[in-house]
């Protein structure tokens, strides 16, 4: 795209703009206008027109782009969407942890549009405990005749399809976790690890602190990333799977995939 104004384009490349901008809000958390327009390759006053002839899906938040109460409410199965974006490298990443899974074990899993690709491919004869707090793990996970499933409880966020304890709940330090599998918005070599809310930092550090090792899930377009809310450092993991395989963190490469 140049940077033309909107006026006189065709719907569709409108239309295609405000979905870009739907799905990048939705995968990544609050956008800034600015790097809004620097993707698209367009003005700023172009994506701020964008989003105010989509209130529907779009609305602003102190310079930065956010979904609509409406669309938020609709995020589990907008997440069914954000999970096409770098579905195969997502795949990849997951499939790389499978060796980790051992029988009978209790396994953390994250939050996320990663995740559930390997709540998927967990062999259905696998024992396991497996503890989540968000919906679609969740839906996934009782699906596997051999897994205990246990759910965090608490009060229900639409904008991650998770649920978040509403006072402090115990149930975690009641569990021996062997791995926990965590996801993340960002992942910066300097500032660390980062998600969207800090409610979700909050439970992913108590996930990790019952946990006897914990390996980062992402695919490299995370890399390089930083989010607002910091949850852990990367050597606080034993490993990072991408879609590249299993990575120790000190060897974790930040530019373009080799």
């Amino acid at each position: 795209m140049n940077q033309s104004e909107t006026r006189g384009m065709p719907a569709s490349r409108k239309e295609a703009r405000a979905l870009w901008l739907r799905d990048a809000v939705m995968r990544d958390g609050p956008l800034h206008v600015r790097d809004a327009a620097e993707s698209l390759d367009v003005s700023e006053m172009t994506v701020r027109r964008d989003v105010r002839e989509n209130p529907e899906m779009l609305q602003f938040l102190g310079g930065h782009i956010v979904l609509t109460q409406d669309a938020a409410r609709r995020a589990p199965y907008d997440l069914s969407d954000a999970a096409e974006i770098n579905q195969d490298a997502k795949r990849a990443a997951c499939h790389a942890c499978l060796p980790l899974l051992d029988e009978e074990a209790t396994v953390f899993i994250d939050c996320g549009t990663t995740l559930p690709h390997l709540v998927h491919a967990i062999p259905a004869e696998m024992k396991l405990t497996v503890i989540c707090y968000a919906l679609n793990i969740a839906d996934m996970a009782v699906r596997k005749p051999n897994i205990k499933l246990v759910l965090l409880g608490g009060v229900y966020h639409p904008a991650t399809a998770s649920f978040y304890p509403a006072e402090e709940d115990g149930t975690l330090d009641a569990y021996a976790v062997n791995l926990a599998l965590m996801s993340a918005a960002g992942v910066d070599a300097r500032l660390g690890v980062t998600c969207i809310t800090f409610r979700e930092a909050g439970l992913k550090r108590q996930a990790m602190s019952r946990a006897a090792r914990s390996v980062l899930v992402t695919d490299r377009s995370k890399l390089g990333t930083v989010r607002p809310a910091r949850f852990a450092a990367l050597d606080d993991f034993s490993a990072v799977a991408t879609e590249e395989g299993l990575i120790a963190p000190a060897n974790l490469a930040f530019g373009p995939p080799g």
